[in-house]
């Protein structure tokens, strides 16, 4: 069982290169979904929904989406033309924010500590197109006595649609672990080897149990051959062992 959609909101979201689009769910909650198959490949929710299990796993900064379905006879007539047809696809619930500006939202942000895990969840797993874009300030109200509410705001990662360097992935291609993974350049000027210590030897620590548990369940509609989910666990865990080097490697100004 899965959340069902119930409604389409017209029109689109401000940002979204894969056409992405709000609905609301019969669980009372309103999510973004991403349509499967993506513009951006036959992979690409397979890759969010697999790297926010493994981002959940090390406590990373990270959305949190599932599986989700939705039928015909609900999707607005605009939302067509891009893409969207009934069946399985991938939500996360919607954020209200923005786009993360690093100049001006490192100073903004409370959940600093938590971003020596979004650097190592990415270079884990080789998450490609981050450099620029794809991070976001999500601001939080929070209801407490008084007035006016309390505002929170988090650095959030927000698409990992290019999980292992792309969505067209195969076993083939993920048989090795690339030696080095290049940080966006904000977040490594943050950052330093003592800071992101304990997300690395969060990391390491995983069973591979857990982690071949992220990549076996999806639905079948998605058509991910049977070989690339063990092939993709398999390199997971092969690069949760080597995350460190390949931080050190790609970025060599973080000591």
């Amino acid at each position: 069982a899965v959340p069902n959609a119930t409604l389409g909101f017209p029109g689109r979201p401000a940002n979204g290169g894969s056409n992405p689009r709000f609905y609301e769910f019969d669980d009372g909650v309103t999510r973004l979904v991403k349509w499967h198959p993506s513009s951006h490949g036959a992979k690409a929710c397979y890759n969010e929904l697999v790297a926010s299990r493994l981002g959940q796993l090390i406590g990373a900064p990270i959305l949190r989406g599932g599986v989700v379905y939705v039928p015909d006879e609900i999707i607005p007539a605009d939302h067509r033309p891009i893409g969207a047809v009934a069946g399985f696809h991938f939500g996360v619930t919607r954020m209200e924010g923005e786009n993360f500006v690093p100049v001006q939202h490192y100073t903004e942000i409370e959940n600093t500590s938590e971003l020596p895990f979004a650097a190592v969840h990415l270079a884990w797993l080789a998450v490609a197109d981050q450099e620029g874009h794809n991070q976001y300030l999500q601001r939080l109200e929070i209801r407490r006595e008084g007035y006016p509410p309390a505002m929170t705001k988090r650095f959030k990662l927000v698409d990992m649609g290019q999980m292992f360097g792309g969505a067209a992935w195969t076993a083939a291609s993920v048989s090795a672990v690339p030696p080095a993974y290049a940080l966006p350049g904000h977040l490594a000027a943050k950052l330093t080897l003592e800071k992101l210590a304990a997300a690395i030897n969060a990391v390491k620590g995983l069973p591979a149990g857990a982690i071949q548990a992220c990549f076996a369940d999806c639905p079948d509609e998605w058509n991910i051959p049977a070989d690339d989910k063990p092939s993709g666990a398999a390199r997971a865990i092969a690069a949760a062992a080597q995350v460190e080097q390949i931080i050190r490697t790609g970025n060599p100004a973080i000591q």
